[in-house]
């Protein structure tokens, strides 16, 4: 892969976590004595790859934004309270793919608009924490995506090299495809995850994966554009 280092998304990149927020959510709304948020706006939110922060701001409307933090902090002490964790899985391969990436010598970070704490905790659970050179996560209510800053603040110096051209960033949603071309490197679009093909397609990422083995693959594919009714799930723009 002529690509060094890897800046790869958590939620609906890396693991399923979508059960975990619905969970997380239901428990809040009763700790909060307050309606459960409807499914079809929870699945709007997380579709959207939102930051903690902008997805409870967007479920609770502009009336209650006074009482966001109490909000936030109690949703992070369910979700990092065990639940969290119980409730996510990685998608198929994704353990031995980060194990393959790690022995190959490849620069793995994850750079995530979800809190430090659980994703460090469901890391450990999976042993996969030492195949990561950093985690890069929401600070407070600052989210490093698509903000090119945290890159260059709390990626790019732990870098063992400096060309943006080996730099490949890997999410689901039009966050992180905007966040690749916010720092000017090339962009993997994980369709498999929760992002809108509509709002994803546009941004026009260099590649398209359906699995999270199609990674493995990418040293070996030589691209042309998919043709309709292509079988194959690797796609290079």
């Amino acid at each position: 892969m002529r690509y060094r280092t890897l800046l790869i998304d958590f939620d609906g990149t890396l693991f399923d976590t979508r059960n975990a927020i619905r969970k997380t959510l239901e428990a809040l709304a009763g700790r909060r004595g307050a309606a459960p948020f409807a499914a079809h706006l929870i699945d709007q939110v997380i579709d959207q790859g939102l930051s903690l922060v902008d997805m409870l701001g967007a479920l609770l409307g502009p009336g209650d934004v006074l009482g966001l933090p109490a909000w936030v902090a109690d949703y992070r002490a369910i979700y990092n309270g065990g639940l969290g964790v119980a409730q996510s899985a990685p998608y198929p391969g994704v353990e031995a793919v980060v194990q393959q990436l790690h022995e190959a010598g490849k620069e793995l970070f994850i750079v995530s608009n979800k809190g430090e704490v659980s994703i460090l905790a469901t890391l450990e659970q999976y042993r996969l924490g030492p195949c990561f050179r950093g985690v890069v996560a929401a600070v407070g209510d600052r989210a490093p995506k698509p903000d090119p800053a945290s890159f260059f603040e709390r990626v790019r110096p732990r870098m063992r090299h400096d060309d943006n051209a080996r730099v490949l960033m890997i999410g689901d949603t039009e966050i992180d495809l905007g966040y690749a071309r916010n720092l000017g490197v090339a962009s993997c679009w994980a369709a498999y995850g929760y992002g809108l093909a509509s709002r994803c397609e546009v941004l026009a990422p260099d590649f398209v994966i359906h699995s999270a083995t199609d990674l493995l693959r990418l040293d070996d594919y030589r691209a042309t554009k998919m043709r309709p009714g292509a079988s194959d799930n690797l796609v290079n723009r």
